[in-house]
């Protein structure tokens, strides 16, 4: 955030700079602006940020509980087909059908996270799901919906072989139903567009205080003008940017949700729920960032 705001910076580095210069050899305590009004407008502006922070922290927090609800859902739907299905409870691995249900939700996990991010949302799929299967939702638009689709169509299967009891496939239907609201949550996250007029509107109050605030200090010294101007106008600006960050939790940036991350854990817990013995490793985050 900082090396992407020091071109502002600079500029208010520059004008505050020669705000000092100015003050030096004309002696601007005449042109005072009065402190108090500096100080109101700083107070505005300061409200104004922190309700922009906190909206937009809210919809991080909420991108993170619904992601924490994915994991729960994931792994209570792979546990719920090993319990409920008459297949080899010791050894889940063994049913084929059982297994592609199980994998196919964790194709669904990185299909989600792919496609929030505006990325190929088949990427992960090679180790999960057969090439024709992959292949089939090349020319889909929203890949997610359509694996939890052919989820209910295979579940309806095994309720049609009588693998499944009545309340049981219910109770499965249920899981994908709360997997399919979650998902509905993080895409109602990502395409709900902040408020551009109010981030304007704060913008612009941000950069009139910039500008005030040099012609409030006159009467500091020059050192204590420059220093405490670019403090507090740098201090606004990156309040502002931390706001800008936090209100798209979906967009492959440092401070985001880390749903790949999230999705290779499901992977692992749903492989050692099958058997496997070989098993992905854990993501570790890349300069210090979890993706």
């Amino acid at each position: 955030m900082v090396l992407e705001l020091w071109l502002p910076g600079l500029a208010i580095f520059i004008y505050v700079l020669v705000i000092c210069g100015l003050d030096l050899q004309f002696h601007l305590e005449d042109y005072n602006f009065p402190v108090p009004i500096v100080t109101v407008l700083g107070t505005v502006i300061g409200l104004l940020l922190a309700f922009r922070t906190n909206a937009s922290y809210q919809r991080w927090w909420e991108a993170r509980t619904l992601w924490g609800a994915i994991v729960n859902d994931s792994r209570s739907w792979v546990r719920q087909l090993i319990e409920f299905t008459d297949g080899n409870e010791n050894e889940p691995a063994a049913d084929s059908e059982l297994r592609q249900l199980a994998l196919r939700q964790v194709a669904w996990c990185y299909a989600l996270s792919r496609s929030l991010r505006g990325q190929n949302a088949t990427e992960d799929f090679d180790l999960l799901l057969n090439d024709s299967e992959t292949e089939s939702y090349q020319s889909i638009q929203n890949v997610p919906n359509h694996i939890l689709l052919r989820q209910a169509v295979e579940l309806r299967r095994f309720y049609d072989a009588n693998r499944l009891e009545l309340f049981q496939f219910i109770e499965l239907e249920k899981t994908l139903t709360r997997l399919t609201n979650s998902m509905g949550g993080c895409e109602r996250i990502k395409n709900t567009v902040f408020p551009m007029s109010y981030g304007r509107m704060v913008h612009a109050l941000n950069y009139m205080f910039v500008l005030f605030l040099p012609f409030g200090l006159v009467d500091v010294p020059a050192v204590g003008l420059m220093l405490t101007s670019m403090t507090l106008a740098f201090g606004f600006l990156l309040i502002e940017q931390v706001s800008t960050y936090l209100q798209d939790p979906f967009s492959n940036r440092p401070s985001d949700t880390p749903m790949l991350a999230l999705s290779r854990t499901i992977e692992i817990n749903v492989r050692q729920m099958l058997g496997d013995q070989e098993l992905p490793s854990p993501m570790t985050p890349k300069d210090g960032v979890l993706f």
